[in-house]
């Protein structure tokens, strides 16, 4: 009894099966037709024809992310997704033969824009990472193209590291057997706050008056550049107040401190100017503030050795010179029988040169003249920076253009 049972239920249950499973039969019967008679006559080589006027391939760009940005080898690693839509009249159907509104299609058996980018530094071709695109009965088709694009960036590094570059990904379409025109939107989903560059505008523009037409995506970067500030710019500075009260310590041990300084700076200064990105025409303005520390640091050290010489060394040419004037005129000036007499004779072990008044002189001289540099090297570092702030606030650099980037003049950029 209870076998006879289980077998009525599954017989019914395949008589409530046998409807559902006919109809999906019919419907996938029906879309194997579908695709047999758009597919058998259609040529994926080919460019669709929309009458005697261009193909109009819609382009909606999403701009993801910003991967990575070497300033040194002026390159940039950008994300995004072009969502693109055209007619193709051949692949329009009747809803009414066949009941569906869109249909998916593997991408290799509908033509599909053939796009380059022509800065970039890998395969120029993108290929498409999905399998698929998606007809509409009407014609319509579409398709996604999600990329990595490794590409080159003119950075304007100027005034680095406050600098602000605008890089561009121009993508055209080199196989074209009918007019091509691009109509191109974008969408910035860029979520990278927490990065040294930063994406502040992103920007496109269609150019279709080209032999091949393109639009071009305009990515603008910004340096927050606050690691450099507190890895290279506040130890510099840090030196400069260094520099100056070393001024402060006596001569015996100032010039132990100078050297010193001078020798780390040199080797601050190497590893500083290997990390600086080098440019052909408008170098970083930092690069020059480094080389004019070093200049300065090291005329402060000479002035401490001409001045440790002065004083320490009694013996230079100067004093003994004016030693021996002063003792052949005491001789020549005494009496013929007191120059005679030993009490009016001194001992040349006990001459006058050297002594603690002329020390006590020579010092006072060397400490006038310390006091004075000190003066004129403060003037110097403050009108250096003065004038290294004027330059950095008013002059401008223009940096050669590539000759290939001449299509980029007059672009009304649109921002959608």
């Amino acid at each position: 009894m209870t076998v006879t049972r289980i077998c009525l239920n599954l017989f019914l249950l395949v008589l409530a099966a046998l409807p559902q499973m006919t109809w999906q039969d019919s419907i996938n019967s029906l879309e194997v037709k579908l695709l047999e008679s758009l597919l058998n006559t259609y040529s994926p080589s080919l460019m669709p024809r929309n009458g005697n006027g261009p193909l109009v391939v819609d382009v909606k760009i999403e701009m993801s992310n910003v991967l990575h940005v070497d300033i040194m080898q002026y390159t940039i690693s950008s994300v995004l997704v072009l969502y693109q839509s055209w007619y193709a009249e051949q692949l329009a159907w009747n809803e009414t033969e066949f009941p569906f509104t869109t249909i998916t299609v593997p991408w290799g058996s509908v033509w599909t824009p053939s796009l380059t980018v022509q800065e970039s530094t890998g395969v120029g071709t993108l290929k498409p990472s999905s399998s698929s695109s998606l007809l509409h009965s009407d014609g319509k088709v579409e398709f996604a193209l999600s990329l990595r694009i490794d590409s080159n960036c003119n950075f304007d590094l100027l005034y680095y590291p406050r600098d602000s570059t605008r890089c561009t990904l121009s993508f055209s379409s080199l196989a074209n057997t009918v007019q091509l025109e691009f109509n191109v939107s974008i969408e910035n989903q860029i979520l990278n706050l927490k990065r040294e560059y930063l994406v502040t505008d992103v920007k496109v523009s269609s150019l279709n008056n080209l032999p091949q037409p393109c639009f071009v995506v305009m990515v603008k970067l910004e340096n927050t550049g606050m690691r450099i500030v507190l890895s290279v710019i506040v130890p510099s500075l840090a030196l400069v107040v260094a520099d100056l009260c070393g001024f402060l310590i006596p001569l015996k041990d100032r010039l132990a401190y100078m050297i010193t300084l001078l020798l780390a700076y040199l080797v601050f200064h190497s590893s500083l100017i290997g990390s600086l990105p080098g440019s052909s025409s408008c170098n970083p303005l930092l690069s020059y503030y480094y080389i004019s520390l070093l200049v300065l640091l090291f005329l402060s050290t000479i002035e401490t050795v001409l001045v440790t010489k002065l004083v320490t060394d009694n013996s230079n040419l100067w004093l003994n010179c004016g030693c021996q004037w002063g003792k052949a005129k005491a001789t020549t000036m005494l009496p013929k029988d007191q120059s005679n007499n030993p009490e009016h004779t001194k001992d040349p072990g006990k001459s006058d040169c050297g002594t603690t008044e002329e020390s006590s002189h020579l010092k006072q001289a060397s400490a006038h003249v310390d006091r004075l540099f000190f003066f004129i090297y403060f003037g110097l570092v403050v009108v250096f920076h003065l004038l290294f702030s004027a330059v950095w606030l008013f002059w401008k650099c223009e940096s050669g253009k590539p000759p290939g980037e001449d299509y980029l003049d007059g672009i009304k950029w649109e921002q959608k």
